[in-house]
């Protein structure tokens, strides 16, 4: 009996050491404050990371801005470059661009110009109407446009002298007509692609670089 006993209660015994042994343990406050922390520093390192991505791409973006610039210029260039290459002697053009180019390739303006006195002596004969003045645009009512007159630039000459023009010899061309007669805008050039750009009637000249 007593030995009945006696393992019985050894059995118990070892039962209940066991459980006790397997119990797993609760983390304390301490414990899930580490975790949370260490949570925390991780999306604090994630957020910074993510801010020097966002840096980064704006300084890509402002380097991008910068190569896109030097692209829309790079680009300007090769436009008057292939108007430079593409116009031929047998073309017919009136824009600045255009003629311009065709001075400096074949140091001649296009076939479809003529000077002031051939202008007016068309004008009379394709209307019918005694020339008077410039108030109408050649190109549309007779087909030509006005170019080839000399144009001297000399100090020595005051009424004649446009300070923002070297002084010397040149011709003249009208470029880009658009309304109802000659406009404003002239072509002021010499041989070997020396040429001079003005919009407002002879007041400022800009130089064009052809080539």
């Amino acid at each position: 009996m007593n030995r009945t006993f006696f393992k019985l209660f050894l059995a118990v015994f070892t039962a209940v050491f066991f459980a006790a042994c397997s119990t797993p343990t609760i983390p304390n406050d301490d414990d899930s404050y580490g975790l949370e922390s260490s949570s925390s520093k991780e999306k604090s390192s994630s957020s910074k990371k993510l801010s020097s991505s966002s840096k980064a791409k704006s300084s890509s973006s402002k380097v991008s801005s910068s190569s896109s610039s030097s692209e829309k210029k790079l680009s300007s260039s090769i436009s008057l470059l292939s108007i430079y290459e593409a116009v031929e002697e047998s073309g017919l053009y009136t824009t600045k661009d255009s003629v311009a180019a065709y001075l400096c390739k074949f140091d001649k303006l296009p076939a479809n110009y003529v000077g002031k006195n051939a202008g007016k002596k068309l004008y009379e004969s394709e209307t019918g109407n005694t020339f008077s003045k410039w108030n109408f645009n050649p190109w549309t009512t007779i087909g030509v446009m006005i170019g080839g007159d000399n144009f001297d630039n000399y100090a020595s000459d005051p009424e004649y002298y446009h300070e923002t023009l070297p002084e010397g010899s040149y011709h003249e061309a009208d470029v880009d007509y658009s309304g109802k007669n000659r406009g404003t805008n002239r072509l002021v050039y010499q041989s070997d692609c020396i040429i001079f750009y003005t919009a407002d009637h002879y007041e400022t000249f800009k130089k064009l670089e052809i080539r």
